[in-house]
């Protein structure tokens, strides 16, 4: 097979600003700039099913190839029609099913001599579930961190599928922070203010506590989620904390120069994106030591990594770099250093070009120009989802939609 056409599918059910689809386009850009550099060209398209995010939308504008959905398709099997022609045109080499069933269900899809990939990024029992259910129509399964691709091995049901730990790669852009002891140590919350996952109660705990006891800190919260507006009025009396809502992602590289901590303490993560850009601009973390991703990232010469449930951990963790500046300087440039040489977007492409080198088959796919797609899988054979009934499916949706 000529090297310089093959080209890769990253589908997603949809592409809400967060992991997955942050990581589709940070390996499309990857290989784009890889191809550019030696030639090897892997050329990469990002789908949706369902939706287009705003910033899904935005990076398209940017030069990203994206395969929209099309509005006019109401139906599962519809949507699964639609990628699948776009597979066809661009005679996809590779699909990657992230995260959703939808993009799972494509790979039933997937002709032979097509790499099937099923990519976990959240150490999560639904979403191993979800891999397992789909095992016949995997042939390589990804995970972004040591932990999850253990787990997964231990459910493959003695089907011989490799699982491949793929860590994510972000870009490396911005100015480098700089600690200043001069100045208040600057503690920073990048994502979603939810209690779900991400704990935020516990987070503002912590918060209130640092700031009783030390007067030499800061914090800035940037992100939406429910538990904003109580967040917002829990510290509407305090000037030391600032919220920056929701900010673009384009934008979050101008954040970083202005903290020197990073701070999280979810309860669960596959491994945060946030965690590798704000260690890559020079962040301290002081986070949760959760098993995925987080403790194959941080160490003790890195950041300070706090037991899940340790409430006097993190606040302990927080005030020690506030006391400590020689401590946070030297950990900012080890940081800096290790996740740039490990984490950017070209290791990422590299890494990637290697797996699927190695795991192509022999014989290129055989795209046909469309596929008759049925109902999802858990329903595929019920009455109510056969080919004739799909006009009345499609009448109910619209007039329901």
């Amino acid at each position: 097979m000529d090297t310089h056409s093959r080209s890769i599918l990253i589908l997603s059910e949809t592409m809400p600003l967060g992991g997955t689809t942050t990581f589709a386009f940070n390996l499309s850009a990857g290989l784009r700039d890889r191809g550019a550099r030696d030639g090897m060209l892997w050329r990469a398209k990002v789908a949706s099913l369902r939706e287009l995010h705003p910033f899904a939308a935005a990076m398209a504008a940017g030069g990203h190839e994206v395969v929209a959905p099309d509005a006019s398709c109401l139906l599962h099997e519809e949507r699964i029609e639609h990628v699948y022609r776009a597979c066809s045109e661009m005679r996809a080499s590779c699909v990657v099913a992230a995260l959703s069933s939808g993009s799972f269900d494509f790979l039933r899809y997937v002709p032979k001599g097509c790499l099937r990939v099923g990519m976990i990024q959240s150490d999560d029992e639904c979403v191993y579930d979800l891999v397992e259910s789909y095992l016949s129509w995997i042939d390589i399964v990804v995970g972004v961190s040591q932990e999850i691709c253990r787990k997964m091995e231990s459910r493959l049901k003695g089907k011989r599928i490799p699982v491949v730990h793929q860590p994510y790669g972000v870009p490396m852009t911005g100015e480098p922070v700089r600690p200043d002891p001069a100045k208040p140590l600057r503690v920073l919350y990048l994502g979603r203010v939810s209690e779900e996952q991400k704990r935020i109660g516990l987070m503002g705990r912590v918060m209130k506590r640092t700031l009783a006891e030390s007067s030499d800190l800061e914090w800035t919260i940037a992100g939406d989620g429910n538990d904003l507006p109580a967040m917002r009025e829990a510290f509407a009396n305090e000037p030391r904390v600032r919220f920056l809502g929701n900010v673009p992602y384009a934008q979050v590289p101008g954040v970083f120069p202005e903290q020197d901590v990073y701070f999280l303490c979810s309860d669960y993560e596959g491994l945060p994106l946030s965690l590798l850009e704000s260690m890559g601009a020079g962040l301290v973390p002081v986070v949760s030591d959760l098993p995925s991703g987080i403790s194959e990232v941080v160490n003790d010469g890195n950041g300070i990594r706090v037991p899940i449930h340790d409430e006097d951990g993190y606040v302990a963790g927080v005030l020690r770099l506030a006391k400590e500046r020689e401590l946070l300087a030297a950990m900012s440039l080890q940081a800096r250093a290790e996740v740039r040489e490990s984490h950017s977007t070209e290791a990422m492409a590299r890494r990637w070009v290697e797996m699927l080198e190695s795991h192509l088959p022999a014989t290129a796919p055989e795209w046909k120009p469309a596929c008759q797609a049925t109902a999802p899988k858990e329903l595929d054979g019920k009455w109510q989802f056969s080919p004739p009934m799909r006009p009345v499916r499609r009448l109910l949706k619209r007039m329901f939609k």
